[in-house]
């Protein structure tokens, strides 16, 4: 006979006092109430679950030790009532504990009745699920964010660093990747006790990590007698910790770390078992943004100058022109061309012309201003986009680029001398898409090097060439003026050019 069948049978004896011997042994919570619910007698697995002895709850209401409800919880709650007195079956049923915790059940439900019939008291047992539940949640939610779309990898590190620490009830979580100098690398941090900046660096050996990374193992403490030091809570200190090595491929490159400066309970084995499969959903997350960001680079930046590439150049050309024309701003463009590279190639192998290139790059990006990009838009030539700026300030820049590479740099000298030559233009109102704006600083540059190279061109009258259609008509004449306000009214140039020695 099955466990529910003996039970019923039981509760159709009419002997109330023989059901309660046959409970009083029981593992399981059982509380008696009369027909109106209030509780008449409860064994002692009740009594633990719910925290209160039997003495404090007899002749109480059992509904009053139920979480309140609102009206849709409570329809619900009734009907779940309803059906379990009448066939045995179980519903959820969250109870509150004497501290005022939460303790989630299963509860079943049968009536005592009388020989008529009439309902003469209740027999309810309780199933504990708080920590079953609370399990089956933290689940729910790392399965929700490791599949969501949307989020970024650092988002979703953030909320499984969140949801670590609410499930371990424990107030830090770190995620430490190993630097070059084998320190560990704060790469996200959660912390509702103390501010922890992400960058900062500290000395496994100095803390518990260093157990961690050199067993590759979990480990955890929670009853340290006082306070261990730790050099991201130097005033707090730590009683409980728990550490998961971080395996990213084959390699352990981190750990997973949580603090708390009181103690706590041992972990479970559930437990343990949830914070390991955290680690391994924030590890895959750390090498997906890794290859995210590596594919990202091979699409935005040149593999041999490390400038930004063409692709990024046209998207940013394209970006900054809709933004000038949005709010009537201004911007200017500089391209610039390496003079007889062809010749450095010829004379000295491709191996010497990629240095060049690549010296060339570097040098140019470290006197860039901040913000300014470098983009490589072709073999030998290069452009810089300045937002906000004026013609007069891209021939500024140019020139002094154009200067510095004419003079002795560090580590150039078993380096072909090498000049360049430069085409300035400025996004005038009447140019009407980026296109026809690359194409006046490309003539530009190409008047540069009809003139002798090694010198910078604005858009404008250029050497004696009209600018092509696509260029405004309004643009053949500014660059006069600018030309003279920045080099001087008696300079015997050409208005529109800026030659070089």
């Amino acid at each position: 006979m099955s466990r529910s069948s003996s039970i019923s049978c039981l509760l159709h004896c009419h002997d109330s006092a023989n059901v309660r011997a046959i409970f009083e042994a029981s593992n399981d919570a059982v509380v008696f109430t009369d027909a109106d619910r209030r509780i008449l007698w409860c064994n002692r697995p009740f009594e633990m679950l719910l925290g209160y002895p039997l003495a404090d709850v007899r002749g109480t209401v059992l509904d009053t030790l139920y979480r309140r409800f609102d009206d849709d919880h409570a329809a619900e709650k009734h009907l779940f009532d309803s059906l379990s007195q009448a066939s045995g079956s179980g519903y959820p049923m969250t109870y509150i504990h004497k501290t005022g915790v939460a303790v989630e059940t299963t509860t079943i439900g049968w009536s005592l009745t009388e020989s008529d019939a009439s309902v003469v008291g209740h027999i309810k047992i309780l199933h504990d699920r708080t920590e079953t539940n609370r399990l089956e949640r933290a689940r729910r939610r790392l399965f929700r964010i490791s599949t969501e779309q949307k989020s970024t990898p650092s988002e979703k590190i953030e909320e499984l660093l969140a949801l670590a620490c609410e499930f371990l009830m424990m107030p830090i979580g770190l995620v430490s990747l190993l630097d070059e100098e084998e320190k560990l690398c704060i790469h996200q941090a959660k912390s509702t006790l103390t501010p922890i900046l992400t960058g900062g660096t500290y000395n496994p050996g100095d803390t518990d990590c260093a157990r961690v990374l050199a067993s590759r193992c979990f480990h955890e403490y929670h009853e340290a007698p006082q306070c261990r030091p730790h050099p991201l809570v130097p005033y707090i200190g730590v009683r409980s910790y728990v550490g998961v090595p971080l395996f990213i491929g084959t390699a352990c490159e981190g750990t997973l770390n949580f603090l708390n400066p009181l103690p706590r309970l041992a972990l479970g084995r559930s437990e343990r078992e949830m914070v390991t499969a955290i680690s391994e959903v924030i590890a895959f997350q750390i090498a997906l943004d890794r290859h995210t960001r590596t594919l990202e680079r091979a699409a935005t930046e040149d593999w041999l100058t490390g400038a930004s590439s063409s692709r990024q150049f046209r998207h940013d050309l394209e970006a900054i022109f809709r933004t000038v024309r949005r709010n009537h701003s201004t911007a200017s463009l500089v391209l610039f061309d390496i003079d007889h590279f062809k010749s450095i190639n010829d004379s000295y192998g491709h191996d010497m012309g990629d240095r060049v290139l690549s010296e060339i790059a570097a040098l140019v990006r470290a006197n860039l201003p901040p913000r300014l990009r470098l983009y490589r838009v072709g073999g030998e030539e290069f452009a810089i986009i300045l937002p906000g700026s004026q013609a007069d300030n891209g021939a500024i820049l140019a020139e002094q680029i154009r200067q510095r590479l004419t003079m002795p740099n560090e580590g150039w000298d078993d380096l072909p001398s090498v000049t360049a030559s430069f085409g300035v233009a400025a996004l005038d109102p009447d140019i009407t898409c980026a296109d026809a704006w690359m194409k006046c600083a490309d003539v530009a540059l190409y008047a540069s090097k009809n003139s002798g190279r090694n010198r910078v061109t604005s858009n404008g009258t250029i050497a004696g060439v009209d600018i092509p259609s696509l260029a405004p008509p309004s643009s053949k004449k500014v660059y006069s003026k600018v030309t003279e306000e920045i080099f001087g009214k008696k300079s015997a140039q050409k208005p529109s050019e800026v030659t070089g020695t």
